[in-house]
């Protein structure tokens, strides 16, 4: 009989040193360009360790400084007329002016008000967003949520920001419905002014800049929240087409 039989063992065990969680590979700056160039590989980081600081200010910055570019060339007054329709004939040059004053105020605060207003946008689209994705089964978080919205959105609305501050330099002044076609990139630009306006408002929302991110915001939900492409299109699409018809309504009401 073996004496060590009942006798248990004191050798220790083997444990494995803990795996390292993995360490992003870019900084905040180096995916702003990135995203023109690598997109995909941006998205990968972003799953190891989201970033929105940054690219928040440059974006609500960016807005902000353009929109202070292009409020000089508003022509407020064709702005309210055109607003008015039918109705501007009935009121006196006196009455209009009047319109137009509190118009012309409201846009010396307005890149102030940008400011303020910009960062909200961009969350209530992240929690948008979010909700869709936890509908389609995504275990995404909203902070991931937030970077891979404002990423997506990144090079697309830099572009147009950009080119629509260059151009409106070309132009007198157009009421605020034409800065949307200073660059003739949407569909709705090449519409004749007959076009009933909801079908302009719709057709204006389709655009090179808004496919580019749509088609950004599917690759990056996709490999961000671990799910396919076909969900992450529903996650996307579906307040995409729920905007356009709220626009399109409120365009035909007030028309």
């Amino acid at each position: 009989m073996h004496e060590n039989a009942d006798r248990p063992g004191y050798e220790p065990e083997l444990t494995r040193p803990p795996t390292p969680s993995p360490a992003a590979r870019y900084s905040a700056g180096q995916r702003l360009w990135m995203m023109f160039t690598s997109p995909g590989q941006v998205f990968e980081d972003i799953g190891v360790k989201p970033t929105w600081v940054l690219l928040m200010v440059v974006l609500v910055l960016l807005g902000v400084g353009v929109q202070a570019v292009v409020a000089p060339h508003v022509d407020y007054e064709a702005t309210v007329r055109a607003r008015l329709a039918d109705r501007a004939d009935e009121l006196s040059d006196e009455q209009i002016e009047q319109m137009i004053a509190p118009a012309e105020k409201i846009a010396k605060f307005a890149p102030i008000i940008g400011l303020v207003i910009a960062p909200l946008v961009w969350a209530l689209m992240a929690a948008v967003f979010l909700v869709m994705l936890k509908i389609v089964g995504s275990e995404i978080d909203f902070k991931t949520t937030l970077s891979t919205v404002l990423h997506a959105y990144w090079p697309g609305t830099a572009v147009a920001l950009i080119l629509t501050g260059v151009l409106v330099q070309r132009v007198g002044k157009v009421p605020d419905y034409e800065l949307a076609n200073i660059v003739k990139a949407n569909v709705g630009a090449f519409l004749s002014p007959e076009t009933p306006a909801w079908l302009t408002s719709a057709a204006t929302t389709i655009s090179i800049f808004n496919i580019w991110v749509v088609v950004l915001s599917i690759m990056g939900f996709a490999t961000v929240g671990k799910i396919s492409r076909g969900k992450a299109a529903i996650a996307v699409l579906v307040p995409w087409i729920a905007m356009i018809v709220v626009k399109s309504a409120f365009a035909a009401i007030m028309g």
